[in-house]
């Protein structure tokens, strides 16, 4: 029965390895400059983009291709001024006039890569030689169904040796000394340290779009090591390091130490089981966006909770409940109830940190059938109602056979009774451990999905344009690049960029703004500007109704010559 039960997750596994692409979108781009589309006089200095969080570069690339489709861009791409969210590359001057395009890859806070392009003209619009395939790299099939298989066994492995340790620890010392239990505690630390091995060793060609061949390059594994997600995966080594001398004290003297010494030795793996799952929450989606203080503290506990409980169900289903467990029937079931109070109280933890995950994560009702992140949470909470059905049922196992009693007269027939209902019990716990396991792999592919906040934010805004103004007075000709952001109805916030006839931005005499609605006869809502840089201003102006808003900007560069240019703006 249990073998045949594998066979569910195995499907859905490979089924989500196979159906996930390589990389989705996590970190989304605020502005680029030049802006898409935007039409200049002459060849910027740089270009640049600025995402709405810090994206790293170790893996990353900012390469810009002139209309014959070579490489025009000087030296290595960074952070300017020490600005972390956005990434900017020099030019060559005195380029050939036409359309250029820009290409660039970077990982987001959450270790993941993204990509993208956008194009502008110098002088006018032309073709371009340059061939869409070789913008980015499409990243290999092979690395990212090894990466996802690595991060699935990592979770599991974590789960059962904490799960495991925990119930061997304070209710089972006596298990430590049977070859079954050692094996699996053995086994779950090794997977957990193989496969975070593999995640470092694949993190770079993941992240960097490489192939299979490139996952034990020296020089691509040192700079995973300088990542976010590269120094948690080296603290969490360190911390199996030093959870494997516990685990040698575990299944060599437990069993016949002191209470004290137990109890040392459960505050001790608390704090590596804690400081293991850390590692991943601060790496994750729980270590970027907002309320981090909160989310990452409730991830862990999270985490923590999930392996406690699939680890001990992972025992009593493989060893406890089998013909490898106790002999005594009385002695089986005494564990199921000292354990079952237990994964009660893990359930109710999962339960609240993972609705406010979902909330923090999702955000809207529409964001959970709108997007794949909304999709797989609702099928992950589809699992996890089932194995709270499948508990519910072990519980009342435990009702039915609380406090059984073996009289003499009747020792056989009970005997059998008992041994039966505990081949009964495992089959359910077995199914436990089986859907268990598909609601790792869903966490798995939750882990590795934009986040339904993100994609939604990704498609509603914010909004870019550009426009050229000439007020006819020296020096009075430029760009005018507007960024509104979430471009929805309500309070927006506005980004306005003055750009000279060379690209780089300058400072103007004035400048003013305001919305209006012809359709509605809505307007004009003046937009409160103030500096916030070197031609740059931002303001916030409250947005009624969506439609087709036009933003009127005028532009004075002397005290006579000013100009009014008309920005088409659509709020959703």
């Amino acid at each position: 029965m249990f073998r045949r039960l594998l066979i569910l997750p195995i499907l859905i596994i490979s089924l989500l390895l196979l159906a996930a692409p390589g990389a989705f979108a996590h970190a989304t781009v605020v502005t680029t400059s030049p802006t898409d589309g935007q039409l200049l006089a002459s060849t910027p200095h740089q270009v640049s983009v600025t995402f709405d969080e810090p994206v790293e570069l170790q893996f990353g690339a900012l390469r810009v291709f002139a209309p014959n489709g070579t490489r025009v861009d000087t030296g290595s791409p960074d952070h300017p001024a020490g600005h972390a969210d956005q990434v900017a590359v020099g030019l060559e001057a005195a380029s050939a006039p036409g359309t250029y395009t820009v290409a660039w890859r970077v990982v987001s806070a959450d270790s993941h890569p993204v990509q993208g392009a956008f194009t502008f003209s110098v002088g006018a619009a032309s073709a371009t030689a340059l061939h869409p395939a070789a913008l980015n790299p499409a990243g290999s099939t092979a690395v990212g169904v090894a990466y996802g298989v690595a991060r699935t066994v990592a979770y599991a492995a974590f789960a059962v040796l904490v799960g495991a340790s925990a119930f061997v620890l304070a209710w089972w010392p006596a298990g430590a000394r049977t070859r079954p239990v050692r094996l699996l505690l053995g086994s779950a630390w090794g997977g957990l340290f193989v496969a975070t091995v593999g995640v470092l060793a694949l993190q770079g060609p993941y992240g960097g779009g490489f192939g299979i061949g490139r996952v034990w390059d020296t020089g691509v594994v040192r700079a995973t090591l300088s990542t976010r997600l590269g120094e948690a995966l080296s603290v969490r080594l360190a911390l199996l390091v030093l959870a494997a001398g516990l685990l040698a004290w575990l299944v060599a003297r437990v069993a016949d130490a002191s209470r004290r010494a137990r109890l040392l030795a459960a505050a001790a793996g608390t704090v590596l089981a804690v400081g293991t799952a850390a590692t991943w929450a601060v790496a994750g989606h729980a270590g970027t966006g907002m309320q981090v203080a909160l989310a990452v503290p409730v991830d862990v506990a999270h985490l923590v909770a999930m392996a406690v409980w699939f680890g001990g169900l992972a025992l009593l289903a493989g060893i406890v409940l089998s013909r490898r467990g106790p002999a005594d029937p009385d002695e089986k079931a005494r564990l199921v109830r000292r354990f079952s109070p237990v994964a009660l109280s893990c359930v109710i933890v999962l339960v609240g940190t993972g609705t406010y995950q979902s909330w923090r994560q999702v955000g809207t009702p529409s964001a959970l059938t709108g997007t794949a992140y909304g999709r797989l949470l609702l099928v992950k909470l589809a699992g996890v109602l089932l194995l709270i059905g499948l508990g519910a049922l072990a519980r009342g196992w435990i009702a039915r056979h609380r406090g059984s009693q073996t009289t003499t007269a009747t020792a056989t027939a009970t005997t059998t009774t008992t041994t039966t209902a505990i081949r009964s019990l495992r089959r359910s716990v077995a199914c436990e451990v089986a859907v268990g396991v598909c609601v790792l792999a869903l966490t798995s592919a939750l882990v590795n999905a934009a986040p339904a906040r993100t994609a939604v934010a990704a498609g509603a805004g914010p909004v870019s344009a550009s426009v050229a103004f000439d007020t006819g007075g020296p020096a009075g000709t430029g760009t005018v690049q507007v960024t509104v952001d979430p471009a929805r109805t309500g309070t927006d916030t506005v980004h306005l960029y003055t750009l000279g006839a060379n690209g780089a931005r300058e400072q103007v005499l004035e400048i003013e703004a305001s919305f209006g609605l012809a359709a509605q006869n809505i307007g004009p809502l003046p937009v409160r500007l103030r500096a916030s840089g070197l031609g740059h201003l931002t303001g916030t102006v409250a947005v009624p109704v969506a439609g087709s808003w036009q933003l009127a900007v005028t532009v004075r560069t002397d005290d006579i010559d000013e100009t009014v240019v008309r920005i088409p703006i659509t709020i959703r």
